[in-house]
């Protein structure tokens, strides 16, 4: 139950995903470059990850976009546009010390998992909350493994008690204290930050991308939006549900895509590469052929 692509529906699937392709090549060059030059200190490795994240994403849209997988690729691009956000924000102001904040977060949040692993009687572990599932009710993990959990928890709240990380540890319990569920769901609410990704749109005065993109793509994440995108109308009284690798949405959903790794790229490219020549001169035939294929949305319309 496959889509039957014409010869023009095969080129263009084809154009689209080289394109993509292209700016993660580009994109992964230029992060390998400014990685080999210089030192990596600790808060480097934070807009690193964020931008290999989205450079990620970018790589299997290429795929999926390659085979026809239009619909099935909303999530990334969700997640795609998430790495985005985080990183713009990050670079925003306090680029250090937000790195910290994303660290110290991520460090909380293992230390909560492995809690939940190592010690079985207390309230919100793992084993009791599995206690009826059908697959594994009363089973629980042996107690060797408990102990390695036990020591990852020790390791981390060492590295959480470490002077460096005095003020970002004192805001957290501030935050904690302030609401009222005592919990820090992101790293980037910290020092009175957004306390959501569509905050973080608003904070960067880029609120159209969060409400015509991101909230397109999570409501087919979530399984809303699959009325629409999946009916195929036979006629002006009946319609059938679409065969599967459905191309209709394939310039909406690729403009976005090129709209995002191009906007991620160049924001890496203005606040981390030292040499930009080199590279912005091999993006500049990547954004031609971009314009050229996002204008045929337009005359599709």
């Amino acid at each position: 139950m496959y889509q039957n692509y014409s010869d023009d529906d095969n080129v263009n699937l084809s154009r689209r995903s080289v394109l993509i392709k292209e700016y993660t090549r580009v994109g992964t060059e230029m992060l390998t470059a400014t990685m080999n030059s210089k030192e990596i200190l600790k808060t480097d490795l934070v807009p690193f990850l964020f931008f290999r994240q989205a450079l990620e994403m970018g790589d299997a849209l290429s795929i999926l976009v390659q085979y026809g997988c239009i619909n099935a690729s909303k999530p990334l691009v969700r997640t795609l546009l998430e790495s985005y956000f985080q990183l713009a924000y990050l670079f925003n102001e306090n680029e250090e010390r937000k790195s910290l904040q994303f660290l110290y977060h991520y460090e909380k949040r293992k230390k909560e998992y492995y809690e939940k692993l190592a010690f079985p009687e207390r309230g919100g572990s793992f084993f009791e909350k599995l206690k009826k599932d059908k697959y594994i009710k009363g089973e629980d993990i042996g107690e060797d493994q408990k102990k390695v959990y036990a020591e990852n928890v020790r390791k981390i709240e060492s590295i959480l008690n470490e002077e460096g990380n005095r003020e970002i540890a004192e805001e957290y319990l501030r935050v904690e204290n302030r609401k009222k569920n005592g919990r820090v769901s992101y790293w980037y609410e910290l020092f009175d930050g957004p306390a959501s990704v569509e905050g973080i749109s608003i904070k960067l005065n880029e609120a159209s991308l969060y409400q015509f993109i991101y909230r397109n793509c999570s409501s087919y994440a979530h399984s809303e939006d699959i009325i629409h995108a999946n009916l195929e109308p036979h006629d002006e009284a009946s319609f059938g549900i679409s065969a599967l690798r459905d191309v209709r949405q394939l310039s909406v959903v690729t403009n976005d895509i090129f709209l995002l790794i191009e906007r991620v790229c160049m924001l890496f490219l203005k606040d981390k590469v030292e040499s930009k020549k080199p590279f912005a001169e091999k993006f500049i035939p990547l954004m031609k052929e971009k314009k050229i294929l996002t204008e045929r949305l337009k005359t599709e319309k």
